[in-house]
Formats: structure tokens, sequence, C-alpha cells
């Protein structure tokens, strides 16, 4: 697995220096109190990238947890290269892409090096600038393979001359240790870049995770609310 995993991370260098249609990249600083699973009090620094380019798309994003009581520090890492089957327009799918996904966590519960591999579409749906479902084929790292779907959306709207942005996503796997497991993880956000003359978008608003048998453990239901900074550059 390991080496398909390297060799889909090549593939994907190698095509970032195609036709490139738009990228972006931010960071955030966020803080929540109720986390689940080792400490309960973390501050979180993450890094996002997104690329779109001719043959498909780059997303990826690195978190550096810090506990807040212990001083502990973890690093969980995604990288999501996706390659276009087919584009359409008009009508409800724009595309179909072959969607792959590495994770990489390294933490004092979770000790792992998973590739995902399946199907994502893109819709048009009105009120949203983007939103995609991609269905999964998950192997791990621990042997136990299983599945798994993602539904990635951004919605931005304005309220008296203010623009928001209320976006996030939806994991669900089906089972591992005998249990599924859900994460739900909105934002929503207000852009105060016009405020601080901030010549992209900066962003202050809440992160809100509900998170149903976190690591398929039964016993770890997470419902966290983060306060959270992003700017885009």
């Amino acid at each position: 697995m390991k080496k398909l995993t390297l060799g889909l991370l090549l593939a994907a260098s190698s095509l970032v220096n195609a036709e490139t249609f738009f990228k972006d990249q931010s960071l955030s600083v966020l803080q929540g109190n109720d986390y689940e699973i080792g400490d309960n009090e973390r501050a979180v620094l993450t890094y996002e990238y997104l690329s779109v380019h001719n043959w498909g798309d780059v997303f990826g994003f690195v978190d550096r947890l810090v506990d807040q009581n212990n001083g502990g520090a973890e690093t969980y890492i995604e990288l999501s290269p996706n390659f276009n089957l087919a584009t359409f327009d008009g009508g409800l799918v724009n595309s179909v892409k072959l969607a792959t996904t590495w994770e990489m966590a390294s933490t004092a519960f979770v000790q792992s090096d998973n590739l995902l591999v399946g199907l994502g579409a893109g819709l048009n749906v009105p009120g949203f600038s983007h939103l995609s479902v991609s269905a999964y084929q998950r192997f791990n790292d621990s042997g136990e393979d299983n599945q798994q779907v993602t539904v990635v959306w951004g919605m931005p709207f304005n309220v008296a001359g203010q623009d928001f942005m209320f976006d996030g996503f939806w994991d669900f796997e089906t089972e591992l240790n005998d249990t599924t497991s859900s994460n739900f993880t909105p934002q929503l956000k207000w852009d105060m870049a016009k405020l601080v003359g901030y010549d992209n978008k900066l962003y202050v608003g809440v992160e809100y995770v509900m998170w149903d048998n976190k690591f398929h453990d039964k016993t770890a239901d997470e419902n966290n609310v983060n306060l959270l900074v992003k700017a885009h550059f």
C-alpha cells in the first residue's frame, strides 16, 4: 500500500506544474475545549492548499494540534489529488473524478498511513460555490479495510453588505472495530478583510465538530465548538 501511496503522490507532484486555473492557500488558528480522546483543550494550527488544473485538482492540509493542559503536540496530514474522468456543461453533475486521498496521523493515540481510492462527483446546486460527493475504498494501515463517503460544500452569502461563508465536510465510515464513524464539521465565518484592509479573505468565526464514535471508539462522541481565525493568501 505504501508503494501505491508514493506512486500517487509522485504522479500528483508532476502534474502540479500543468496548466493551473486556480490556486489558494490559507492558515487557520482554532481553539476548542471539548475534544475527546486525549487532552480536551487544544489549539490547532491548520495549513490548507488547493489548486485546480486542466487534469483535475489537489487539496491538502496539515493540522498541528497542541494540548493546552499537558503540553503534548500531534500532527495530522491529508493530501487529495483528484483526476478528471469526465466534465459536463449544465445539469446536476458537472464532473466525475478519480478521487484519491492519503491520510497520515502521528498522535499518541493513532499512528496511521492510509490510502483512499474511489469516485467523486462535483454537483451544480444553486447557492453553493462548490458541492461534491465522493465514495472511497479505504486501504488502512491496520490491515482491516472499510469504505467511506465524503461530502464537501461551500455556501457564501451576504448579510447587510457583509460577506459570510458556511462550509465544511461530512465523513461517514463503514464499520471498523464493530462500529461506524461519522464526522460532521461545518464552519460559519465572517470575512473581515474589508474592515482591516486585508487584500484577501480574512475570516473569523466558529467551527463545530460533531464526531460520533471518534476513531471508531464507541465511547468517544465529540461535540466541540472551536473559535477560529483563517487568513487566505
